[in-house]
């Protein structure tokens, strides 16, 4: 898992500087993470694959934000519902993610996949979050009126998306065990039934 040591890249401002340390410090946490996600994701009867974020476009502002994101698809991710584990200056979290890249071809499908399964998103526990774009450090608690809104921005806006999931806020107690994935792990199990209805 992250430690609260990892934050600190943030504080960097260069492009160079925090994308050096992304590299050297975020990219093998990422990669340790894979190793215990993909095993989970590879029971579900897809071959899945880790992306890790290279931020390529960046050429003058460093992130705010860098993430890896699993998908069974070699190619890409951004494409079809994902799961993505990211790390921001005052958290980390994980979503399973719905993106604007799937538009429009797939608008009209993935709406109504997102809408039927409204019910066991309601289902789930009272600390999961909601976000409307996944390079904007802003979410909301996660309720099905706020569910049922940003589905229907989805359908009616370009640029929005769904991302369901778990922040785990800077000066969480799991952040002082490196290992710990449980809550990851956790969220996981609880969304991939929600995951499978979306596919």
């Amino acid at each position: 898992m992250f430690e609260e040591s990892d934050f600190k890249i943030f504080d960097v401002t260069s492009l160079a500087g925090r994308m050096t340390l992304i590299k050297d410090v975020i990219d093998p946490k990422f990669e340790q993470s894979a190793a215990t996600i993909l095993p989970i994701l590879n029971k579900n009867w897809q071959q899945w694959y880790a992306h890790v974020a290279k931020h390529l476009r960046r050429t003058t502002y460093a992130p705010d934000n860098t993430w890896v994101a699993f998908a069974p698809n070699k190619r890409g991710y951004k494409m079809m519902p994902h799961f993505e584990l990211g790390i921001w200056a005052d958290h980390v979290y994980f979503y399973l993610a719905v993106e604007e890249n799937m538009k429009p071809k797939e608008t009209t499908v993935i709406v109504d996949k997102m809408m039927l399964v409204s019910d066991m998103v309601a289902k789930l526990p009272r600390e999961f979050v909601l976000s409307v774009d996944h390079m904007v450090n802003v979410s909301t608690p996660l309720t099905l009126p706020t569910y049922d809104v940003a589905v229907q921005r989805f359908s009616d806006t370009k640029h929005s998306e769904v991302l369901i999931g778990i922040k785990l806020l800077l000066g969480d107690k799991h952040f002082k065990t490196a290992t710990d994935l449980s809550q990851i792990t956790d969220a996981l199990a609880l969304l991939l039934p929600i995951y499978n209805k979306l596919k």
